[in-house]
């Protein structure tokens, strides 16, 4: 479940800076690690832009019992990354694996801290 202190603005300026994202950040790894609850030590977030299995803890403690699939577009250039329960589904490509799965975590958390949704 998304954290509640999870608030819309946080997670939509997270969401346009992973769309910009092209590879590891370990500030934008700290952003999310405090934005969704991870745990942080010594100043730094897990590396989730870094690392497929620290996005899965992600997935897990974020969007529990949702289904996932990665891979590559047609073209073999991209990853992407789908998130779905039910009619909620999410899809993204990025330059890296991480980084198209935390795309679609944030933009869960994103519909799931809010009310209006």
């Amino acid at each position: 479940m998304a954290p509640a202190a999870a608030d819309s603005a946080r997670l939509t300026d997270l969401i346009a800076r992973l769309d910009a994202a092209t590879g590891p950040d370990p500030t934008l790894d700290r952003d999310i690690a405090q934005a969704l609850g991870g745990s942080i030590s010594a100043g730094e977030g897990p590396a989730y832009t870094a690392s497929i299995d620290r996005c899965f803890d992600l997935l897990h403690q974020v969007a529990p019992g949702w289904h996932w699939h990665v891979g590559f577009g047609v073209t073999g250039l991209l990853p992407y990354a789908t998130l779905a329960l039910g009619p909620r589904r999410f899809e993204a490509s990025a330059a890296t694996v991480p980084l198209a799965l935390l795309k679609v975590i944030v933009r869960a958390a994103y519909v799931r801290s809010s009310p209006d949704i």
